[in-house]
C-alpha cells in the first residue's frame, strides 16, 4: 500500500512539472507565491527523491549478490 502511494506521487509529480513547462498560467500561479509555491517546492521534492531512490535501486540491483539471502 504504502509503495503504491510513493509510486503513484511520484508519477503525480512528473505530471505536475510536465503541465508546470508547458501551460503558462500554472507559472504565474507558482510564481504569485502562496499555496501554489508551496505546491511546487513540494512537488519539486517528491521528484528529486524519487529520482534518488531510482538511483539507489538500480545501483542496489547492480551490485547485490542474487544468491545471498
Amino acid at each position: 500500500m504504502l509503495k503504491r502511494i510513493v509510486i503513484g506521487s511520484f508519477f503525480v509529480s512528473i505530471a505536475y512539472f510536465l503541465v508546470y513547462f508547458f501551460v503558462p498560467a500554472l507559472k504565474n500561479a507558482v510564481y504569485s507565491g502562496g499555496f501554489w509555491a508551496i505546491l511546487h517546492a513540494l512537488m519539486g521534492v517528491i521528484l528529486i527523491v524519487g529520482i534518488f531512490g531510482i538511483i539507489l535501486y538500480v545501483l542496489y540491483y547492480l551490485f547485490s549478490d542474487p544468491h545471498k539471502k
